[in-house]
Parts: structure tokens; C-alpha cells; sequence
């Protein structure tokens, strides 16, 4: 590769997430092993598109993500972030979680990106909770929604607020998040949540976006687009009245009706709407 090529590929991997992901980033698969490049599933292709839209027509993202559980959103965004602060000069991503084990695990993701990226830039600062790219003035840090005012001290271009749904005082962080990070092209923040009940305050906000009543933009990421989300099917299944409409409804196969049936299961007799929470077929 010449060098009007390698300066080609290379403004290629900054300009295009969906590019850079597979190339230079990698991931644990969820059955554990080596590690492998990151490709999109559906679900992150998906959101991947969406945002893109909002950026292309805004000029910055402002989304809020209601998903059920493992479908990839903290790996996605996580890896988005590094790729806008790693690729860039001056560009701060901060990603909030709602309890320490879980900002300590979204850490470990972006410190696995960085370890394994061929084009890594050079770190000047590397602990717990921060990646600087000190030759960028770039960075990446991560801290837990666990006190009233975090947030409000830090200047950033990007935040990822991961379970939001379970953060204490949110209301607040999200006000003081909101007066770090400026009304202006190439931010974004993105809100990402399973659901855990109504009327807190991702609820509201989830509903703000759907009425057009904020900036948000309101994406829905329903279970059944893991492919993994499948069992094999016993000689004896039978579906009830309501699991075949519900079967009907969102055209799904005998192997996924027979995975959510082992699921509720796993939640205890009558706590079916504990699947409806946990892995929602629909926003409503």
C-alpha cells in the first residue's frame, strides 16, 4: 500500500464507524473464547443507521435506546465513543453506568478496544477509570451514577448513560450532564436502558421522545432480533391461546417461542411480565 492509499484507508476508518468496527476493534464472544472482530448484529446495525440519519440531518445525536438485555448496546456505543475519541483530536467521551461492577465491565470493554486496535494512539494516562490520548487531547473515562453531582465537573463531547432506568438522582445527573457537553455539531449523547417500571425518569424521557416532545431520538431494539435467542423445540410444545397470537404478532419461529417459554420459566411461575420487562417485544 502506497501512501496516497494508506492516507485513503486511513480517512475511510475515521469517517466510518461501520468500517472501523470490523477492522480495529475486538470483542469477547458471549460463549467466551478468542477474541473476535466486531461486527454488527442486527440490532446494532440497526441503531447504527438511525443515528447516522439523526447526525446527517442535526449535525449531532441525541438518542435514547429502550432494548432488552445482551442485545449489544453498551458494546456498540462503547465502541462508537472510541472510535470518535481515538480517531480525533480533542474529543471526550464519558460513559456513566448505574452500579460499579457495571462502569468497571464497560471500562474493561473499551480497555480490551484500545489493547487490541492496530491504529491505537498513544496513552498518556491509563487506570480504572481513564484512557487519555494525551497526543490528541482526547480521552475516554467512566465513573458510576452513584453520587448526586457526578458529572457535573467534566468537559466532554460524548456521553454514554448506560441503564439509565436504575440510576439514583437521574434527573440531576442528567441536568449537570446537559451543561457539560455543548449544543454544537459532532456531540452526542445516548441514553440506553432496559425498561424497570414507569413514571421514573427514563419513562418520561422515553416518552418526551416518542411525542416529539424533546430532542431525543426514541429507538426501540426488540429481543427477538438475537439470533441466539432460539432452543430447540421439545416433541411436546404446545402453544397456549395467547402465545400463539403473541407468535402471530411479531411473526416469530416455533425455536424463539420456545426460548421465551424457557426464559419465563427461569423467572418463576406467573412472573411473565418480568420477560415483557426484561426482554420487551414492543415499546408499549
Amino acid at each position: 500500500m502506497n501512501e496516497a492509499e494508506r492516507l485513503t484507508k486511513l480517512q475511510i476508518l475515521r469517517d466510518d464507524f461501520q468500517v472501523f468496527a470490523p477492522e480495529m476493534l475486538k470483542i469477547m464472544p458471549k460463549a467466551g473464547g478468542s477474541l473476535v472482530p466486531f461486527a454488527f448484529n442486527k440490532a446494532q446495525q440497526y441503531v447504527h443507521e438511525k443515528l447516522e440519519a439523526q447526525k446527517a440531518k442535526t449535525g449531532k445525536v441525541r438518542a435514547i435506546i429502550l432494548k432488552g438485555r445482551q442485545q449489544g448496546m453498551s458494546t456498540f456505543v462503547g465502541g462508537r465513543f472510541y472510535w470518535l475519541s481515538s480517531m480525533a483530536r480533542g474529543r471526550k467521551s464519558f460513559i456513566i453506568a448505574h452500579e460499579q461492577a457495571a462502569s468497571d465491565n464497560l471500562f474493561g470493554l473499551v480497555k480490551r478496544y484500545h489493547d487490541n486496535n492496530p491504529l491505537a494512539p498513544h496513552t498518556g494516562t491509563a487506570n480504572a477509570k481513564e484512557l487519555l490520548f494525551d497526543r490528541l487531547d482526547s480521552g475516554y473515562k467512566v465513573a458510576t451514577a452513584g453520587t448526586r453531582d457526578v458529572g457535573r465537573s467534566a468537559t466532554t463531547q460524548h456521553a454514554h448513560l448506560s441503564e439509565f432506568a436504575f440510576w439514583p438522582n437521574a434527573d440531576l445527573h442528567l441536568a449537570g450532564l446537559g451543561q457539560t457537553i455543548s449544543d454544537m455539531p459532532g456531540t452526542e449523547i445516548i441514553i440506553e436502558s432496559t425498561a424497570n417500571g414507569t413514571g421514573n425518569s427514563f419513562h418520561q424521557l422515553w416518552q418526551g421522545a416518542e411525542s416529539g416532545e424533546n430532542e431525543y431520538l426514541a429507538i426501540f431494539v426488540p429481543w427477538f432480533w438475537q439470533d441466539e435467542y432460539s432452543a430447540d423445540v421439545p416433541e411436546d410444545f404446545e402453544l397456549s391461546s395467547d402465545d400463539a397470537l403473541y407468535q402471530k404478532t411479531y411473526n416469530l419461529s416455533l425455536e424463539q417461542m420456545a426460548w421465551r417459554r424457557n426464559k419465563i420459566a427461569s423467572f418463576g411461575r406467573d412472573r411473565e411480565y418480568l420477560f415483557d420487562q426484561e426482554y420487551p417485544a414492543s415499546a408499549q
